[in-house]
């Protein structure tokens, strides 16, 4: 049976729709919580000079997170992208590119991203096998796949991973710092 929440902060123009149609033990209220406070950080990204994106035409982004299990996450890796095994995050854009010289009109209003899928069970393993907390690994994975829907893409060549990588981590230092200051 799959659960749904929508999760959005004040200030943040960034609307996450959740769904889960796992059976682990973390339910939805965890994400919920993992999330809440890195959507500003994160909505301040999307309209900074990294995307195409502009506070005044488009007034809130919005994004499907599905958190599911090893199986289903294998199943549509293989039917998307051709490899039979499991994965920890998936994304599945509405446009190309959102990059500052994207070439994608977007509508002035809202904008859908797209959908993000991250394996509850591969967060949970890599969370172990990083010794950092899970809420931080989900943190990351939200972050890796919100870049992949903005046109981002490490697999392209060793200087797009580079410029990825870097993207990551200098939201991902924001996000730690905006916790901390709570």
């Amino acid at each position: 049976m799959a659960h749904s929440a929508t999760i959005q902060v004040n200030k943040s123009r960034l609307i996450v729709n959740l769904a889960d149609n796992s059976r682990a033990d973390w339910g939805l209220k965890a994400c919920e919580n993992m999330l809440k406070d890195s959507l500003i950080v994160l909505s301040n990204f999307l309209y900074s000079k990294n995307t195409c994106l502009d506070k005044k035409v488009h007034e809130e982004i919005e994004v499907d997170l599905h958190f599911c299990g090893d199986s289903r996450m294998k199943q549509i890796n293989r039917e998307h992208r051709g490899k039979d095994k499991t994965t920890d995050v998936l994304s599945f854009p509405m446009y190309e590119s959102l990059r500052p010289d994207s070439t994608d009109f977007v509508l002035p209003g809202p904008v859908m991203l797209g959908d993000i899928i991250i394996s509850r069970n591969v967060a949970a393993k890599q969370a172990r096998d990083f010794d950092i907390e899970l809420e931080q690994e989900v943190i990351h994975l939200f972050c890796h796949g919100l870049l992949h829907l903005l046109g981002y893409d490490h697999e392209i060549s060793q200087e797009e991973e580079e410029i990825m990588e870097a993207l990551e981590k200098e939201i991902l230092m924001k996000i730690k710092k905006s916790r901390q200051k709570k």
